[in-house]
């Protein structure tokens, strides 16, 4: 892989990393307003955007290590 294209793959990691935790934190400022059913089904949802945001700090990393290993 070339050095350019990782590069770019890892900017577009960089951001997804960044707008999941925008997510979640939006999410989480949801959950404290609801209550009720709402507030579970808004939790639901947070557990979702919390494991979609292990996944791409995972894959950052992962682009992070080839890097280092180029």
């Amino acid at each position: 892989m070339t050095a350019s294209r990782t590069e770019t793959l890892l900017d577009a990691a960089i951001r997804d990393v960044a707008h999941a935790e925008m997510r979640r934190a939006r999410q989480i400022r949801l959950v404290a307003e609801l209550e009720g059913p709402e507030r579970a089904l808004a939790q639901q949802v947070l557990a979702e955007i919390e494991r979609t945001l292990a996944i791409a700090r995972t894959h950052r990393s992962l682009l992070l290590s080839l890097e280092d290993d180029a």
